[in-house]
């Protein structure tokens, strides 16, 4: 029963999108029907700037902490223990909220920035060697989606010949949602005419 709690709390506060929010609000748009009409940081850096940009990436962070919290009282009320497939339901449930979002239609964002967030909550110090690791190759190619489908797997290769506080088959299926919210992104690398960040 609380894993089913967890689930349903992480998926709906996950499920706010502080794009679609702030780009009606400034561009009287919805940043859906902007730029590559994706509802997150990236699109909304390109479409409304970099400050907005930042802000939205901030509230998308804010939001997984804030559930996680939420998780965590709950746990304490109910005497119940934060187990790695309660964490690793909680990242879960805040990838698949943020990109299918019942608030909007079911269509959101990629769940990079919440995916990482998540990590973070879960497990800082293999969270940061992941981000870094993304970050280098973001760095080297440019491609901000090369780096975010390398940083989300070395998760998971990490997590199976190193005991963490995940549930494997949990991290997996997210990470696939990463993957397959990238699978236009994987076309555009592969044609060479995937967007460079610089």
């Amino acid at each position: 029963m609380f894993s089913i709690f967890t689930f349903i709390i992480c998926y709906l506060v996950a499920a706010i999108s502080p794009s679609i929010i702030i780009s009606k609000k400034v561009l009287k748009q919805d940043i859906r029907e902007l730029g590559s009409g994706n509802a997150g940081t990236t699109n909304s850096i390109r479409t409304m700037g970099k400050k907005m940009g930042a802000l939205v990436f901030v509230l998308d962070l804010l939001k997984v902490v804030c559930s996680y919290l939420i998780i965590m009282l709950l746990a304490w009320a109910f005497k119940k223990e934060m187990t790695p497939k309660i964490q690793t339901l909680y990242m879960l449930a805040s990838v698949i909220g943020h990109s299918y979002p019942i608030y909007y239609g079911f269509k959101g964002g990629k769940g990079v920035a919440v995916f990482l967030m998540s990590a973070i909550m879960i497990d800082f110090k293999l969270a940061l060697i992941c981000i870094l690791l993304g970050v280098v190759i973001i760095l080297i190619s440019r491609y901000v989606s090369l780096g975010s489908i390398v940083g989300s797997l070395a998760l998971v290769i990490i997590s199976i010949f190193k005991e963490t506080n995940y549930n494997i088959i949990l991290l997996l299926i997210t990470v696939l949602i990463i993957i397959y919210n990238h699978r236009e992104n994987i076309i555009r690398l592969k044609e060479h005419r995937e967007n460079k960040l610089f």
